[in-house]
């Protein structure tokens, strides 16, 4: 793991003093290191621009794999040409080149703005703009057979102009490839990574719902007090519901879904690739991520005639009819919203909706409704407005 730090400058960076290679930069100093690397800030002399260079730490150049893992990455990530993946410049014996990222990680985005009185919301919405640019990066590495296997808040860095970068490809391994080292971050990690077995997309989805849970709560998908304890969790694939980690939060119900699918302890109960993960994103931000969704099946009456009304419907997928003393009186399709007057006083329901197929909706209460216009001052006062008329129409 990177971290900032204060850090003196190391001597020369590898390879011999009177390489010509070496005499191209310049060092700055060293601003992040982790168990393996320090990296360094460096002016690249003959185009004049700041870049950073990892170096291997010279104590564990030795170790078995340890040089080899380093190159790999380099290689790796020097194949995968995404705007959202760092370009790596130059390799050498023990470090490599790449452009120099500025911004913040999107933990210390989540730590800053999360917990600001009105500000989750806002901050919400940009964590999700985040992951859906998370979710195209990942979905051109599954293209070219390269899963990430380290995704956490540290490894994606937010620039000040909207950049997104998703970093530390160190562990990146091919599709269905086992690691017998148990190289990973138990906090973070699915069970079958945990567990030593293969990997495909569906781990990636993973670490992605564990991204999305940690906007949501702030927590890791596995907490242990130590290392050993989180790595049993991971294993078990246990993860505490998001609502009991921050019981303070109002989260958007179909956000909570949609991470702990994507967090389903068995890959086939996940996403099955991250296109569909990102699918389900795109929908929520459409159709309103405060609003649960629930699906019913055919001949289940949504509605009934003579019920007293708390919340309407929004039909997402499917059919269903309308009947007023069991007549069919009209017809219900996607995009079309039923039991709306519920949303303004508990009236009793004067019709029933009955499902023709298995339907998807989502459930609008007034609660979730009144977080969704909070969105937008504008909608939401235009909202309120045509209710209060609304009502003096009953009314009069």
């Amino acid at each position: 793991m990177l971290h900032s730090a204060a850090m003196s400058t190391p001597p020369t960076p590898p390879e011999a003093a009177d390489h010509p290679f070496v005499h191209r930069y310049r060092d700055l100093g060293a601003f992040a290191q982790g168990g393996f690397a320090i990296i360094h800030e460096v002016r690249e002399e003959n185009l004049r621009r700041r870049i950073a260079m990892k170096v291997l730490k010279e104590g564990i150049r030795d170790r078995p794999n340890t040089r080899e893992r380093f190159l790999r990455e380099a290689r790796i990530t020097a194949q995968l040409d995404h705007p959202c993946i760092v370009p790596i410049h130059e390799l050498g014996a023990y470090w490599f080149t790449m452009k120099r990222v500025d911004g913040v990680t999107f933990r210390n985005f989540c730590k800053k703005n999360m917990h600001v009185q009105g500000a989750f919301q806002a901050s919400i919405a940009i964590a999700v703009g985040v992951l859906l640019k998370v979710c195209d990066t990942l979905a051109f590495a599954h293209e070219r057979g390269i899963l990430h296997c380290d995704l956490k808040p540290e490894n994606l860095m937010m620039g000040t102009f909207g950049q997104v970068y998703l970093m530390d490809w160190g562990i990146a391994r091919p599709i269905g490839e086992r690691d017998a080292t148990g190289a990973g971050t138990p906090g973070w990690m699915p069970p079958e990574q945990a567990r030593l077995e293969a990997c495909d997309e569906r781990s990636d989805v993973y670490g992605v719902g564990g991204l999305l849970y940690h906007a949501l709560c702030g927590g890791r998908p596995h907490e242990g007090a130590t290392m050993e304890e989180r790595l049993l969790l991971a294993k078990a694939g246990v993860v505490c519901p998001p609502e009991d980690v921050a019981p303070d939060r109002k989260l958007p119900a179909e956000l909570v879904r949609i991470a702990m699918r994507a967090m389903d302890p068995d890959p086939a109960q996940r996403y099955p690739t991250i296109l569909a993960l990102q699918a389900e994103l795109n929908a929520a931000v459409r159709n309103g991520w405060w609003f649960a969704t629930r699906n019913f099946p055919k001949g289940f009456s949504l509605i009934r005639e003579g019920d007293i009304g708390n919340c309407a419907y929004f039909l997402v997928a499917g059919n269903c009819e309308i009947l007023r003393l069991g007549q069919q009186v009209g017809l219900v399709n996607p995009g079309e919203v039923v039991g709306e007057a519920a949303l303004l006083n508990h009236s009793l329901r004067t019709a029933t909706v009955r499902c023709l197929t298995d339907v998807v909706v989502r459930v609008i209460t007034p609660e979730a409704l009144e977080e969704e216009l909070q969105r937008s001052d504008w909608m939401g006062a235009l909202v309120r407005s045509l209710a209060r008329r609304f009502e003096e129409a009953i009314r009069t």
